[in-house]
């Protein structure tokens, strides 16, 4: 996304938003205008925050990145060694990340800052989750503010397509041993603390490169977004029939054939919520 789409969007949004996740689908530092729409966005006193697997960040861009006034920096790490950690980040570099967090972190101390907020993430699996406490005594060395630990999930870009028993079947090399991470019951292939409902249609939106509007973050295939925020108002599409559609079916927990072209009735079909 350019950094004037992006002004647009903010433009059009700004006094309306509370937070903005400059992360969805991909590296969010192969932007090189991150750091303007960072500051372009804190301006208006909106919180920003950012995902990154800090594989492609140096010295430069990691002063940029303090500078900007970034809120929140999510560190995807998976792992608290390269052999674990590559076994899904395929193709990143471990030491990269640790040397990476170490640069933000020193940079914030020569500024006297207490910004970015850093959150090491850490997806637990079956490989790593031996690590947690390595991976704890590292962050308390790197000063991380904060570990968070998530229970792995499943394909995220089809996961709402799929059903429990297809979830738990696409997933189950991966689930930890430890229960305590397990998003699943294991003895009844069903999903434990399944939401309730959905707000994001209500509160949320995700507004993709090429300004495709998602309704949710868990969708990675254009055909099911609702319009796009480049051609017309965004308020113009979080309005549409498509969006209006999506409430009721969620609201109502009720889809038809025809509320199957609308990816929202997934959910409720297939129990995700």
């Amino acid at each position: 996304m350019s950094f004037d789409n992006f002004r647009r969007i903010i433009d059009e949004l700004g006094a309306y938003l509370y937070r903005v996740d400059l992360h969805n689908w991909g590296e969010p530092l192969l932007n090189d205008e991150i750091y303007r729409m960072i500051s372009y966005a804190r301006a208006m006193n909106i919180e920003v925050r950012v995902s990154s697997n800090l594989n492609v960040i140096d010295q430069v861009k990691a002063e940029k990145l303090v500078k900007s006034g970034l809120d929140v920096l999510i560190v995807s790490l998976d792992g608290a060694s390269q052999e674990t950690y590559m076994q899904y980040r395929v193709g990143g570099r471990f030491d990269k990340v640790l040397n990476s967090i170490k640069m933000v972190t020193e940079i914030k101390k020569e500024l006297s800052t207490s910004k970015p907020f850093i959150i090491w993430q850490f997806l637990v699996m079956r490989h790593n989750e031996h690590e947690i406490s390595k991976a704890k005594d590292l962050a308390r060395e790197l000063a991380v503010d904060q570990v968070n630990l998530f229970a792995i999930h499943c394909d995220m870009g089809r996961e709402i397509f799929w059903d429990d028993k297809t979830r738990l079947e696409k997933t189950a090399k991966w689930l930890p041993r430890n229960e305590k991470f397990c998003i699943y019951d294991l003895a009844t292939g069903m999903r434990k603390n399944r939401p309730k409902t959905c707000n994001f249609l209500w509160v949320q939106s995700a507004i993709n490169w090429n300004g495709s509007v998602s309704p949710c973050c868990a969708l990675y295939d254009e055909k099911y977004d609702f319009g796009n925020a480049f051609d017309v108002s965004f308020k113009n599409v979080w309005n549409n029939d498509k969006y209006r559609q999506a409430r009721k079916i969620v609201r109502t927990k009720k889809t038809n054939k025809s509320g199957l072209q609308n990816a929202c009735s997934y959910c409720v079909k297939n129990g995700f919520i």
